[in-house]
Order: C-alpha cells, then sequence, then structure tokens
C-alpha cells in the first residue's frame, strides 16, 4: 500500500506541546470531517473516532489503534527538512529532521506525530476500526487516564504506536502487564512481528504511556511497538520514513489477523506478588 507522505510531513509540521494541543487538535477535527469518519472530542480534548462500513452484528468488537497529541518541543515554526540518517542498525536511510528559521535544530516531534500520522493512514485504509487521540501524555497520560468508557465497551484489544527506533515492543508499562504470553493475542502477534518487524525485535518493560493508563481500567489486551522516531525529547530528534511505514504495516497486519473479536487480559502490576 502505498503511503501518503505528504501527509506524514504535514503531521509532523505542525506544532504541539503538553497543554498547548490546540493546533494539533484543529488538524485532526479537519481531517476527520474532511475524510467523512465519525468523531467526538470530550471535555479533556481527547478525540475519538469511529469508521464503520457496516451494521455492526452482535458480538462486533472493533481494533483501536492509539496515539498521544503532544510532544516535549515548544515550537511555533517547523522547518521539516529530508535528510539521509541512520537507523537503529547504522543503515543510512530516507528521513525527516525539523529546522527553525535560523537552520538550528528543534525536535521533531515524532513522539508521538509518527502515531498519529499511523492512525490516520489505517482510518483511510481499514473498514472498520476505531481511534484514540490523547492529549498531554508526557507529563502523565492526563487524557489517557479520563478515557470515555462509553467509547471503549466495544473495543476488542488496543495497539499503540509509540516506541522508539524500529526494535522496541512493550509487554510492560511502569510495571503493569499489557497482554498475556499464553493468550492467543500474544501468538498471533508474535507471528505477525516475526514476518514484518526488525528481527533484533524486544519485549520490553517500558516507562508509561496511554495503554498503561488504559490498561488500569480495562480489561482488553494491549500491544505498544516502535514507530520510527529516534532521539527523542532532543533538539537532535528526526524520524526515518521507512520505519514509520513498516510500523504502520506491522499494525494493519496485527489487525487483520485479529479480526474483529475481543482479546480479554485483565492485568495487574509486575511486581504485586512481592505484597501477596
Amino acid at each position: 500500500m502505498e503511503r501518503n507522505y505528504q501527509l506524514l510531513k504535514d503531521v509532523l509540521s505542525v506544532p504541539t506541546k503538553t497543554y498547548k494541543e490546540d493546533r494539533m487538535i484543529e488538524f485532526l477535527v479537519n481531517w476527520l470531517t474532511e475524510n467523512q469518519i465519525s468523531f467526538q472530542v470530550d471535555e479533556h480534548r481527547n478525540i475519538y473516532a469511529t469508521k464503520t462500513s457496516q451494521d455492526i452484528p452482535e458480538g462486533f468488537f472493533f481494533p483501536c489503534v492509539i496515539a498521544h497529541t503532544d510532544t516535549v518541543h515548544q515550537l511555533d515554526v517547523i522547518n521539516v527538512r529530508e535528510m539521509e540518517l541512520p537507523n537503529a542498525q547504522g543503515m543510512i536511510k530516507p528521513s525527516l529532521k525539523a529546522f527553525n528559521d535560523f537552520g538550528q535544530p528543534t525536535g521533531i516531534g515524532g513522539d508521538d506525530k509518527c502515531g498519529v500520522y499511523a492512525c490516520l493512514e489505517l482510518l483511510k485504509e481499514l473498514p472498520n476500526l476505531k481511534a484514540a487521540f490523547f492529549v498531554s501524555e508526557e507529563t502523565g497520560c492526563h487524557g489517557s487516564k479520563q478515557a470515555d468508557k462509553n467509547f471503549f465497551e466495544n473495543v476488542g484489544y488496543g495497539i499503540q504506536f509509540d516506541a522508539p527506533e524500529n526494535w522496541m515492543v512493550s509487554e510492560f508499562c511502569m510495571g503493569v502487564q499489557l497482554f498475556g504470553r499464553d493468550t492467543e493475542f500474544f501468538k498471533s502477534c508474535d507471528e505477525v512481528l516475526t514476518e514484518t518487524f526488525n528481527p533484533d525485535r524486544k519485549y520490553q518493560s517500558h516507562p508509561y504511556t496511554d495503554v498503561y493508563a488504559l490498561k488500569n481500567t480495562f480489561d482488553f489486551s494491549c500491544i505498544n511497538f516502535s514507530i520510527g522516531y529516534y532521539d527523542y525529547h532532543t533538539r537532535e530528534e528526526y524520524v526515518v520514513i521507512e520505519d514509520v511505514y513498516n510500523g504502520i504495516k506491522t499494525g494493519k497486519e496485527l489487525i487483520e489477523k485479529l479480526g474483529n473479536v475481543k482479546y480479554p487480559f485483565k492485568s495487574k502490576p509486575r511486581y504485586s506478588h512481592l505484597f501477596d
């Protein structure tokens, strides 16, 4: 599937910082409206989108893709430039990096504008999908801690695009387990990741992102993985285009394999046994 390269550059060009996310929210509202995808914005400014091509039968569950709308960079202008930069394996790849009007690097905000872009591409491409765009993740998942319970009633599993580089898969966030190793969800995910993802992939314990907050509220399985941003939270941050596209491909193939069923998983903290 050919990706919308201009859309990637457009998303990366939107200035957005925690608590100052108006321009990204406006961008998403306009894009969803233009593409005739149903959405709502809650009182916290989280955006919830639903695309469906059919009457939903009983027992139908949506996949839900997830990203956050804030970055750590306080910017008014983002000039995106095409460059050749290394991926995690040291290979030089077509990349995107941001500069101000004086030619100084500023940080491009791939964390998590790459995730936002991935969700938009999948909303455009897949017939039945939900997407949640949460505000203010960077300072403690404030948006996702207030997630709309009604929106997630018929969600079967969550896929977040919010890890750097091209080889990371989150199994735990802040000690909270996102999925069970002895489940069909993990088996299916592992098969797809084996086929599509970097062969050096690792399942890891990561700091918080929105699926951590969701797992503290809901009982469906979640996963989070790399979406191609590098040197995140620094002025030198950049995005490897191939890695972004491969993350989207992985998400699509996961959804096609997992289907429209629910994969229940009740989480408990990784170290909870120490307190039993």
